[in-house]
């Protein structure tokens, strides 16, 4: 599995359009995500694979980076392309303060 540190997700992602897919509950998504991001909660994500392109990489982000670790590996089992980013919504909301 691939992991991306938050530093450099968040330099990549100033300079490209990434698939970000958000796997914390809704309500957590809706006080606070990354533009363009995709809410896809882990505990739907068996049930929604469908829904996810086979041909498209996807970071993977949770609130502290454990979750988006055990379902970038489960994407990876089903054939997807998916990087963990480690430390999660946690560490990217320290960068920005």
């Amino acid at each position: 599995m691939t992991s991306i540190s938050v530093q450099d997700f968040n330099l990549l992602r100033q300079n490209e359009a990434l698939n970000i897919l958000d796997i914390r509950d809704s309500q957590d998504f809706e006080m606070g995500h990354l533009l363009n991001a995709i809410s896809l909660p882990a505990t739907s994500l068996p049930n929604e694979l469908n829904k996810l392109d086979k041909n498209a990489t996807y970071y993977v982000i949770s609130y502290s980076g454990r979750r988006s670790e055990i379902i970038a590996n489960f994407l990876e089992n089903h054939g997807y392309k998916a990087i963990h980013v480690i430390g999660g919504m946690r560490d990217i909301k320290q960068l920005a303060a």
